[in-house]
């Protein structure tokens, strides 16, 4: 394999690595989510997250079939958050990055 061929493949892998493999997985799970009234974990109810957080910035849902996704802007010192709920109750945590 000539040495073109070789930097070629390497100056590739590089790119997928580090640039394109990062943004696959845009959101971490987290196991609970810090707020001013308390901290927030699966098996919460709504009640409690809005309780804890306040209400969400918004509020989504893909069908009637998908979990409904609480998002909360913390501000841009603080990553945002989806709070994830199956039948009112906190399924999945993720955090995203830094609010506005």
């Amino acid at each position: 394999m000539s040495k073109k061929r070789i930097s070629t493949l390497l100056l590739t892998a590089f790119i997928g690595i580090f640039f394109i493999q990062p943004n696959l997985s845009a959101l971490d799970d987290t196991s609970s989510l810090q707020c001013d009234g308390g901290t927030v974990s699966a098996g919460d109810s709504e009640d409690s997250v809005r309780n804890k957080c306040g209400a969400p910035q918004k509020v989504t849902r893909e069908d009637a079939d998908s979990p409904i996704i609480w998002f909360y802007n913390f501000g841009p010192s603080e990553f945002v958050c989806y709070v994830s709920f199956t039948n009112g109750i906190v399924e999945r945590i993720q955090m995203g990055g830094y609010g506005e």
